[in-house]
């Protein structure tokens, strides 16, 4: 169709100029010494689950500050013959970590699952740290107005620290560490994929954190809420501007070095498709996006999950 070929061609074009502080890099280099550094402090351990052939282990590791963070960590019967690949999985806005019934595609091909709650939405995870500003409507203006404060600090580092808990298991191989997500869990695998360099593959389904200050200009999915901050507080757009950049995967993509699956919908009003681009086009590894044209926020769907299990097929178990 004409049309979506020309659409095409001007996303696939698409340079927004980074937005990147001064400090952008040293920020990041000392965030992730912390990640790195403060202990994972686990606890937690085997429950009984109905899949009697999988090892499901209900875990808690600390957020940098103190925060147990709730993970489902379950190892296919693969584990107890050798290391096995892992797929790190981050859930959509609202979301949890599931029920480790849903990723038995991953564990049925012989792949670990780690999967964990972000922070104050619908799972068990809480925060023990406390936030200025309103949560209405949504969580991601709390704290907006410092980078050291704002709710993506904790959740990216949380996230950041889920690689850390695959390096720190055994039955885990590090050299085939995969981050999987979609909306927020998206944007929160392109941006670790940007940071921890034990990332060896990325999927990220209609990503979420793409050209903020245009998705937060459009009122566009989460970033409403930091749209409906400005309204009453018009004095502190450069303020947040400046924190948005620093989570902003538009600043992060072209550090990512290993291969990448991308889905975008063309209809997608949450995650808009010239906001996923205008990252995506940054990254310079090797990287496949699969355009829906008349995909909403779902996507794909079913048929683009299909393209995932090939993806993970071919670079972590056939390669």
């Amino acid at each position: 169709m004409q049309l979506i070929d020309q659409q095409l061609a001007a996303l696939q074009t698409l340079d927004v100029a980074p937005t990147r502080r001064d400090d952008f890099d040293a920020f990041w280099a000392e965030t992730m010494d912390r990640v790195r550094r403060v202990p994972l402090n686990v606890a937690g351990g085997p429950v009984e689950y109905p899949i009697r052939c999988l090892e499901v282990r209900d875990l808690t590791f600390e957020g940098l500050d103190g925060t147990p963070i709730h993970t489902w960590l379950i190892l296919p019967p693969e584990a107890k013959r050798g290391k096995v690949p892992v797929v790190v999985c981050f859930h959509g806005a609202g979301g949890n970590r599931g029920t480790p019934a849903a990723f038995t595609q991953w564990t049925s091909m012989g792949l670990a699952v780690l999967s964990h709650d972000f922070r104050m939405q619908s799972g068990l995870t809480g925060s023990k740290t406390g936030f200025t500003g309103s949560s209405t409507p949504g969580w991601f203006n709390l704290g907006i107005l410092g980078k050291r404060t704002c709710y993506f600090y904790h959740t990216w580092t949380d996230a950041l620290r889920t690689v850390e808990l695959a390096l720190a298991t055994p039955e885990i191989d590090a050299d085939r560490i995969c981050v999987n997500g979609g909306s927020q869990g998206g944007g929160a695998a392109l941006a670790v994929a940007a940071l921890h360099p034990a990332v060896a593959l990325c999927m990220a389904d209609v990503p979420s954190n793409c050209w903020l200050e245009k998705r937060a200009f459009d009122r566009a999915g989460g970033m409403a809420a930091a749209a409906e901050f400005l309204l009453r507080h018009p004095d502190q757009l450069d303020a947040v501007c400046e924190t948005l950049s620093y989570y902003d995967n538009l600043n992060l993509a072209e550090r990512i070095r290993c291969p990448v699956l991308v889905s975008v919908g063309l209809k997608d009003p949450t995650c808009p498709p010239e906001n996923c681009y205008a990252a995506v086009n940054k990254i310079t590894a090797d990287k496949q996006i699969a355009a829906y044209p008349f995909g909403d926020h779902s996507g794909g769907g079913m048929v683009h999950n299909d393209l995932k299990l090939a993806f993970v097929r071919r670079h972590l178990l056939e390669g």
